[in-house]
């Protein structure tokens, strides 16, 4: 049996399409937890309501702790076999629960890694990984090669596009984060798993609006030491699993600096000023990351742009090109 767990908070307009793709699942074995977080809207009173439709929903309720303690409740009263994750504002299609648990069983794979569409501003941006099937303590050069590209491109910082069991989860999400736990939790839960099993299908429809595009100066600030924690983590994982990770955390890290500084250029709540002083700090944080004498393999030429007057502390240089490309940005999304 597969348990869902579906966190559930400030969903009221999502949670319905969310748990009728989950109950229409062509594999049927499963139950579905709606873990109620304390929400101030009405999601709670909407998830009883849908547990009136289908035997198979649970609705767990809780005072508001966050995201990641919702998921450890639903772990810990999870009675299946398999643990899959969905979030309340998204929703799968209905062969997912079957291709993963086909996937898992095939190898007797012990986590599986899938795609998704990524639904951005209204355009669907299919992200499918290579498929593969990896035992984690015999490793080629190339299984380490294509699992560290799965990690640059993001394939395991998420829980929702993954099956795992419940046997070999240990500790649950940490809780002393709110951004990257799901991360340090899937590199932990790897640590355990013998096999893994990666396909090229998407299992999971993954909503992105304007929601957290502006970031106040403080959290901006903020993610400096958990972009460090991670960086850290992620070597360690690479190094303990014995994997040639080629420099990649530190290449994934620079990339998420540089993803920020695109979100300045959007940023109607901070001044010049503070947008040039946001600059400075990314440049002092950059330059501890990866190891000396090792440049980041950036693919995208306006990041190598970037990049290179970061190096060379040009603050006002690098202000003026995440602008321009801001504005090159906005002519091309009005135009599409």
């Amino acid at each position: 049996m597969i348990s869902v767990i579906v966190p559930v908070y400030k969903s009221e307009k999502t949670l319905e399409k969310c748990v009728k793709s989950l109950c229409a699942q062509t594999y049927r074995d499963m139950e579905i937890l709606l873990v109620v977080d304390g929400p101030p809207d009405g999601s709670g009173i909407l998830s009883e309501k849908l547990a009136e439709t289908d035997g198979r929903i649970r609705v767990i309720n809780q005072e508001n702790q966050g995201v990641s303690k919702a998921r450890n409740r639903g772990i810990r009263e999870a009675k299946g076999e398999y643990i899959r994750f969905v979030d309340s504002d998204d929703y799968v299609d209905s062969d997912s629960n079957e291709k993963l648990i086909e996937a898992m069983e095939a190898i007797g794979a012990d986590l599986v890694i899938a795609g998704f569409h990524h639904l951005y501003f209204g355009r669907d941006i299919l992200k499918v990984p290579k498929s593969g099937s990896y035992e984690m303590g015999n490793l080629s050069i190339e299984d380490q090669k294509e699992l560290t590209a799965l990690y640059g491109k993001g394939f395991f910082n998420m829980p929702w596009n993954k099956l795992y069991k419940k046997e070999l989860i240990k500790d649950g999400f940490p809780t002393d984060l709110n951004l990257g736990e799901d991360l340090l939790f899937n590199q932990a839960y790897m640590e355990r798993a013998a096999k893994i099993a990666v396909i090229a299908y998407p299992v999971c429809n993954y909503i992105q609006d304007d929601r957290g595009t502006t970031l106040s100066t403080k959290k901006r600030m903020d993610k400096i030491p958990i972009a460090f924690r991670l960086y850290e983590a992620s070597s360690a994982f690479f190094e303990k699993m014995e994997i040639d990770c080629e420099n990649m955390p530190a290449t994934k890290a620079v990339i998420e600096f540089l993803d920020d500084l695109e979100g300045l250029a959007f940023d109607r709540e901070m001044g010049r000023k503070e947008k040039l002083q946001a600059i400075r700090l990314y440049e002092e944080a950059l330059a501890g990351l990866g190891e000396p004498g090792k440049h980041p393999k950036l693919e995208l030429p306006d990041y190598r742009l970037i990049f290179l007057f970061y190096k060379r502390n040009c603050t006002k240089m690098v202000y003026f090109l995440v602008h321009v490309r801001g504005f090159i940005a906005g002519v091309l999304k009005k135009r599409g």
